[in-house]
């Protein structure tokens, strides 16, 4: 009658078992099965049975794992419709969190005509909260669906049915729930706030997002026995991916024994949040139908601005502290000398990569027995050399890139096009937290290296030692992998679906589960240990 009533709530109807004095259940049935079959039994004339030889068809014989699949499915699809509520929620949340989100950050100054996108301060805001949504939308939806089955999945035990086959149905129902619960999210906050030409990428992260959620979800329904417990522990599972997800704390400013000068530091690669955040920024940033046509030549300039004002200095800095320190007899100076003749070896060394080791012959003698004022000379004559050459690099650059702009903007109608452009898909705030315009330490030496700060959105990362090492600046455009420099935004979410597989493994084995087993009987064991 109501019509949300699950198969599991009709057998226990069926198996009440009656209460002794004591308020403990017995082994009797309070109804018995033939009171069962008196209530629901109907008189009725039956036709005459046939005999037959003929062997009747076996009911009971296990279908193969892809069938499985489809009975999972559709059982589980057919208990959800049946629960209005359920359907009604899920599929209203997202839109209804989108209008919310973007009502509250579509910001414009109330002197100004009307809303801008390239104006709007708060985009980062509302893509960093739209990552979190996701997640949340992805726990909550998949956080029952394990432990809600038990009683089922425990009366189909001696059926011996596919586990895997269970677990994919499972995973595929809240896929597609995921699917379109980012897209709705997408379409009405992209509109909303007149974000354009980002929604399949921008779907397609949080889509990506909302499944490792799903995956989250699955393995801690399938880890606890009580419902309460696993609702209690979703906030614990958000909080972190909003601590170390790099907007609310930035990674510098961590707790140093965590954090890492050179690229974002270890806790904060094994949140999805981190990943899914920086592929939204870059990919608005780099890809957007304004920035296509100058990212490259905007790139060429930042870095060559880069070692222009701030790297040439402090390498020309540290070639006339070594020359000073040498000069004294102390050994406090002499050990000065050598850490900064480390750091020009090894900055001078990856110059040298690209620019060829004969153009300085004298690197051999960096070092504290043969350094002298020739070698300085002689480095200091290289480093105005390549300083001419990043001159002429920006001004080429910054020379293409004009000449477009002229070229767009000849005539009236390709002006008012390209501001135009500009104002739908460039944005202010985006370009600033990319950029990293607000750091103070543009430049930063640790140990030997000098890691750079600023504009980490042109950042090209060297190719590692490691090959398997992929780490980078946050906001980095690229991320060197097996030797091969790889985009960012495909990098990073190809990130969360490796998440998305490792958890769907430790789904299979049950893994959490039993690590929660094993933490369960320590006091025992401890407590037998101790008699």
């Amino acid at each position: 009658t109501c019509g949300n009533i699950r198969p599991e709530e009709v057998f226990n109807i069926i198996e009440t078992r009656v209460v002794n004095e004591y308020g403990r259940f017995t082994d009797q049935r309070k109804i018995g099965p033939k009171e069962w079959n008196e209530h629901f039994y109907y008189r009725t004339e039956l036709p005459e049975v046939k005999h037959v030889n003929s062997k009747p068809r076996a009911t009971l014989d296990i279908p193969g794992r892809l069938r499985q699949i489809r009975v999972f499915a559709w059982r589980d699809i057919l208990t959800k419709l049946s629960n209005r509520q359920y359907m009604f929620i899920n599929l209203l949340e997202a839109p209804v969190l989108a209008i919310i989100l973007a009502y509250i950050v579509r910001y414009f100054p109330a002197s100004d005509e009307g809303y801008e996108f390239a104006k709007n301060i708060n985009i980062p805001v509302f893509f960093f909260m739209s990552v979190i949504v996701a997640l949340f939308m992805g726990l909550t939806v998949s956080a029952e669906e394990i432990i809600k089955d038990r009683m089922i999945r425990k009366r189909e035990k001696f059926l011996h049915l596919s586990n895997m086959s269970y677990l994919l149905s499972k995973v595929a129902i809240m896929f597609c729930f995921s699917a379109i619960q980012t897209l709705c999210f997408v379409l009405v906050g992209d509109y909303l706030l007149e974000i354009d030409g980002m929604y399949l990428s921008y779907w397609l992260i949080l889509f990506s997002v909302s499944c490792f959620a799903n995956m989250l979800g699955l393995n801690i329904s399938s880890a606890f026995n009580s419902v309460i417990t696993i609702y209690i522990l979703i906030p614990l599972l958000i909080i972190p991916q909003l601590v170390l997800s790099g907007v609310v704390v930035r990674f510098d400013n961590l707790n140093p024994h965590i954090s890492s000068v050179r690229h974002v530091p270890l806790l904060g690669d094994v949140m999805a949040s981190r990943w899914a955040f920086e592929a939204v920024m870059v990919n608005q940033f780099r890809d957007n139908d304004y920035e296509r046509d100058f990212y490259e030549l905007d790139q060429t300039m930042a870095n060559a601005d880069y070692k222009k004002l701030y790297w040439l200095p402090e390498v020309r800095g540290a070639l006339d502290n070594t020359l000073r320190f040498l000069k004294s007899s102390e050994a406090a100076q002499q050990q000065a000398a050598a850490k900064e003749l480390r750091m020009l070896r090894h900055e001078l060394g990856k110059e040298l990569d690209y620019w060829g080791h004969d153009q300085l012959p004298e690197y051999a003698k960096l070092n504290v027995n043969d350094f002298d004022l020739a070698v300085h000379d002689a480095a200091q004559a290289f480093l105005d050399l390549i300083e001419q050459a990043y001159i002429n690099r920006y001004n080429k650059a910054s020379d293409a890139k004009n000449a477009i702009i002229m070229q767009q903007t000849g005539t009236k109608e390709g002006q008012a096009a390209f501001f135009a452009r500009r104002e739908a898909y460039f944005n202010e705030a985006i370009e600033m937290l990319v950029r990293n315009t607000t750091e103070p330490n543009r430049i930063v030496r640790v140990d030997n290296e000098l890691v750079r700060k600023i504009t980490p959105i042109y950042m090209i990362p060297d190719h590692r030692s490691n090959p398997l090492d992929f780490r980078a600046q946050f906001f980095s455009p690229l991320k060197s992998f097996l030797g091969i420099h790889w985009n960012t935004v495909y990098f990073n979410i190809c990130i969360i679906w490796c998440m998305s597989l490792f958890l769907m493994i430790t789904l299979y084995f049950d893994f959490f589960r039993k690590v929660i087993s094993f933490l369960s009987r320590l006091p025992e064991y401890f407590s037998r240990r101790k008699v």
